[in-house]
């Protein structure tokens, strides 16, 4: 089940809410769109909640701690070159 793009306009406000909100805490650096991010690629990928009202608790409900489990894993998993792609030859 794919998110809409209805959907993700009727978030943005919640999803701007908490940037706002991570802001007020000294998490300035974190924006709406890195949040958005975290919920489509992270918390709702396998159990995306059916209704609006719920997408909002979720959103409401999100601490900083839960986004930066989500920056660590995505630093040291996503972004993580192939070993292919890297140049070992200056290693040795």
């Amino acid at each position: 089940m794919e998110i809409s793009k209805y959907t993700l306009m009727c978030l943005r406000p919640a999803f701007r809410h908490k940037a706002r909100e991570f802001a007020k805490q000294g998490y300035g650096h974190i924006n709406w769109e890195d949040i958005e991010r975290y919920f489509l690629d992270y918390a709702w990928k396998r159990e995306k909640p059916r209704s609006l009202v719920k997408k909002r608790q979720m959103i409401k409900r999100l601490s900083a701690n839960d986004y930066f489990d989500y920056a660590k894993l995505k630093a040291t998993v996503y972004d993580v070159s192939p070993l292919e792609d890297m140049d070992i030859n200056n290693l040795l």
